[in-house]
């Protein structure tokens, strides 16, 4: 089972390592990656690329379903 850090709005986060990233209510996991390139006028800039990881986004909502949290939570 892989453990996804909590994210709140705002929070600064360090970017220096390719990581997952699940969303809070709805559990739609993404893997995220970056890379700084240079450009030809010498300027730097960092990428970031973000792929949506179905087979991890079932897994979480099954367990966000299971333990009736997220989308599933009883208000």
């Amino acid at each position: 089972m892989v453990a996804y850090l909590q994210r709140w709005n705002g929070e600064w986060i360090d970017v220096t390592a390719e990581r997952f990233l699940a969303c809070c209510d709805c559990g739609l996991v993404h893997h995220e990656e970056y890379q700084i390139i240079t450009a030809d006028d010498g300027t730097e800039h960092i990428l970031r690329r973000v792929v949506r990881d179905k087979r991890a986004t079932a897994g979480r909502r099954r367990s966000l379903k299971a333990r009736k949290e997220g989308l599933w939570e009883k208000d």
